[in-house]
């Protein structure tokens, strides 16, 4: 976030700014959850915790009661008054050891009764602890929601205005074009991977990166309110946000960052000069160097193209020019 809002202002870098911002937020309101419900977990157990704590003091205090009566009654040397009560002498050794145990438990069951009201104290100040952690954390979720809501808002009012300003929708198109002739140079200046199935063999049979319906194809398409042409290198994959993007083929990793205008992108060397990109991601899970095997998770479904939903932007490229991937992808079953 910090190196995109260092960049000069852009159309692309304000849609890919706002669409990380929103994403941040996501996950912050992600995270939040969870810490609301690991407290709330928490709290239940300690609210179990005292409730067993207060019904062994309520089951206690009346048998304490009882024999603290009992042992006031005869007087401030009660246990020797017992041992002294004994008749026989011969029974004076057993009377002892009957006296001390009940001493002894007597002194264990004040002891335990202080400690579960010295637990019970403790965890009646925890509980309240957890409350006002539970109350912070419900004013921050509040907060992250309300600033989602923001950032979605600002995003719609962008993307409106790009589509519904002929001005703007021409600069951002512009800027679109000067990102590709970007994207080109940089995949004609990457090093060739190692790779040990060549990639042209299985064109038609290679299997999607992610499951869904293509909602944007490959090709020139017309504007249906300006009038005017754009080519899309790529196609669109709508699928559900954070799922799972695989690698088309077996590869090496020569690129996995953001790039101004397909955002956080990954692109696979098939050798050969054959290359595969996935860009707009949500994460990615490689890093440049490594080598991935075909169905390997590459990275997750972000947010792509102006219609804001959730999806994939797939490219396949031969030589820096990019085809039509559905050349080379397997045929969805109807």
């Amino acid at each position: 976030m910090a190196r995109l809002r260092k960049q000069e202002k852009s159309l692309l870098g304000e849609v890919e700014r706002l669409e990380l911002e929103e994403r941040l937020r996501t996950e912050e309101l992600r995270e939040i959850r969870l810490l609301l419900e690991r407290t709330h977990a928490h709290m239940d157990r300690i609210v179990r915790r005292a409730r067993d704590l207060e019904r062994s003091v309520d089951q206690t205090r009346p048998v304490l009661a009882a024999r603290a009566r009992a042992l006031y009654k005869l007087g401030e040397l009660s246990y020797l008054r017992l041992l002294l009560s004994v008749e026989r002498p011969s029974d004076f050794f057993r009377g002892y050891r009957y006296v001390t145990a009940l001493a002894r438990r007597d002194n264990q069951r004040m002891a335990a009764f202080r400690g579960d009201l010295a637990a019970l104290a403790t965890t009646r100040a925890e509980l309240e602890t957890r409350t006002q952690e539970a109350l912070a954390l419900r004013a921050g979720l509040e907060r992250a929601r309300r600033n989602l809501e923001a950032d979605r808002k600002r995003k719609t009012e962008l993307l409106t205005q790009i589509v519904g300003k002929k001005e703007t929708h021409a600069a951002y198109l512009q800027e679109l074009e000067e990102a590709e002739a970007k994207l080109r140079q940089l995949l004609l200046g990457l090093a060739e991977g190692e790779v040990a199935v060549p990639i042209a063999a299985f064109r038609g049979t290679l299997a999607w990166p992610a499951a869904g319906r293509v909602r944007v194809p490959f090709g020139r398409r017309k504007h249906p309110k300006f009038d005017t042409y754009t080519v899309q290198n790529g196609m669109e994959i709508e699928a559900p946000s954070d799922a799972p993007v695989a690698a088309v083929h077996e590869g090496t990793v020569v690129f996995a960052d953001r790039f101004r205008g397909y955002g956080l992108m990954v692109v696979l060397d098939h050798g050969g000069k054959h290359h595969s990109l996935y860009a707009h991601l949500g994460e990615t899970t490689v890093k440049p160097g490594r080598r991935v095997l075909a169905g390997e998770t590459v990275g997750t479904v972000g947010v792509a193209g102006l219609e804001g939903g959730p999806g994939l932007y797939f490219e396949m490229r031969f030589q820096g020019r990019p085809e039509d991937p559905g050349d080379w992808l397997k045929r969805p079953e109807k």
